[in-house]
């Protein structure tokens, strides 16, 4: 007898009536959410796994859902994920993580209740199989790569609140990141590190184990494990401290920021690290002419869309389709691999031992098809030179809105950015910077997507890429 039909005939039917109902009215208050505005019109469950069952004993019955949304004004349906805990009674924890009260039971995040987060990691480090799901643990590669995956102990923790997964850390030793926002296919996240971990790579937390099923007869990626670096402080971080204390209490800069420049050096030498052994372990191809005018023209309908929700952008569209054309009239032979494909301050963590690159997963909203195809690794260092810009221009307007203030951000951005690419060519053998037609493109690119990403969802912060827009077109 199935896990399922088993639990039924125990305990009643697997979920409440009214679980559906819910759902629709706890899923669009999550960040993770990606249907916000549109309204959904039926939120139904086409996928449940039952994992864990303790609910006769007084304790939770635990499930995997893949819920299926759809909308009233025919945005295309989405499909999420949602670690179900099922109790009786009402129990902690209260707030956000509660989804419902039906029937005497409380319906609540799985990932709020430690008693089930550990059941996810013993299962994921038996290699259990609880169909479709399949819990896996990674195979020894080698000496010192990962450990096995130990059976977990007293505390887990929720940490943050991002865009498109929901992260546990457990015993300050694993990370179990939960993938919410869900398409067909092996996600990036998974594959990239596989391969990373069988390079031995340095520059990445080790992957310990991931929980795997399908829909519709393809391959998905529902979860990984790997080990948490506790610690670890972000790219992001360090930046803010770095030009927080440049930046005096009367708005005077001070120094030259040339110990920051030391760190982002070494982080341009794990990237390029980063890179080289992916294209050693997933192959690298070159772009011919069709594939560079293909990609000039993808640059330029990015472009068409985002004039609709930045007009501001239009008096900048000349040049910007300019830096296109000459992507375009590149010679082919352009070198393409598989990247990490968002590449920003906060995806690197400093610990002590070095720069460590998190969150392969690419664009959360992009088809896995889409995530998978090759880029230039100029796409992923275009994404960091834009976040060193980004670091600068947010610092120095609440504290320093002086025009002097302005340069000294400028040069700030400038070194790091210098320093970076003198990182990455330390490594890579040619600096970005003599790619100057290819990474124009890509970066400009990227700040056409910033811009009508901060219209849509931080309206107060278009500003920032908009005058990098202005200093790049001129």
């Amino acid at each position: 007898m199935s896990v399922a039909a088993d639990v039924v005939s125990r305990t009643g039917p697997v979920l409440p009536p009214g679980t559906e109902a819910a759902l629709a009215d706890w899923l669009p208050r999550q960040r993770w959410f990606a249907g916000k505005g549109a309204g959904p019109a039926r939120v139904g469950v086409v996928q449940r796994t039952v994992f864990a069952d303790r609910l006769a004993e007084g304790g939770p019955r635990g499930l995997f859902l893949v819920v299926r949304v759809d909308f009233a004004d025919g945005t295309a349906a989405q499909h999420y994920q949602v670690p179900l805990a099922v109790r009786a009674g009402a129990p902690e924890p209260p707030g956000p993580h509660v989804i419902g009260h039906i029937d005497g039971t409380t319906l609540y995040d799985a990932l709020a209740d430690h008693e089930l987060v550990c059941e996810i990691l013993r299962l994921i480090g038996s290699g259990r199989t609880h169909h479709p799901l399949a819990f896996r643990s990674e195979p020894p590669v080698r000496s010192g790569v990962a450990a096995p995956l130990a059976e977990p102990a007293s505390a887990s923790r929720p940490i943050g609140a991002e865009q498109s997964n929901s992260c546990v850390v457990v015993d300050d030793r694993y990370l179990l990141k939960v993938f919410r926002r869900l398409h067909t296919g092996v996600n990036p996240d998974l594959e990239l590190q596989r391969a990373l971990r069988a390079s031995a790579s340095p520059y990445t937390a080790p992957l310990h184990g991931a929980v795997e099923g399908e829909l519709d007869g393809a391959p998905l990626t529902c979860a990984i494990v790997q080990t948490f670096l506790s610690g670890a402080v972000d790219g992001w971080e360090l930046a803010g401290r770095d030009l927080r204390r440049l930046l005096t209490d009367d708005g005077r800069w001070e120094g030259d920021g040339t110990g920051f420049a030391a760190e982002v050096f070494a982080m341009g030498r794990a990237v390029a690290s980063v890179h080289a052994d992916l294209a050693a372990a997933l192959g690298s191809d070159t772009m011919g002419r069709d594939q560079l005018v293909a990609l000039a023209e993808a640059m330029n309908g990015r472009l068409d869309e985002a004039q609709h929700v930045v007009p501001g952008l239009r008096r900048y569209a000349g040049a910007l389709r300019d830096a296109f054309a000459a992507l375009a009239a590149l010679p082919p032979g352009v070198p393409v691999q598989r990247v990490h494909g968002d590449l920003h301050l906060a995806q690197v963590l400093r610990s002590r031992s070095g720069w460590t690159l998190i969150d392969f997963e690419g664009e959360p909203a992009a088809p896995m098809a889409e995530r998978a195809v090759k880029h230039s690794p100029l796409r992923d260092v275009a994404g960091m030179l834009r976040s060193f810009d980004y670091a600068a221009h947010l610092a120095v307007p609440d504290r320093a809105p002086d025009p002097a203030g302005a340069r000294a951000g400028r040069a700030w951005a400038d070194r790091a950015q210098d320093a970076f690419c003198r990182g990455y060519a330390a490594v890579a053998g040619r600096d970005p910077r003599e790619q100057t037609v290819l990474l124009r493109a890509y970066t400009v690119h990227k700040a056409v997507y910033e811009a009508m990403y901060e219209a849509r969802n931080r309206p107060a912060m278009v500003a920032v890429p908009m005058a990098a827009i202005d200093r790049m077109t001129r």
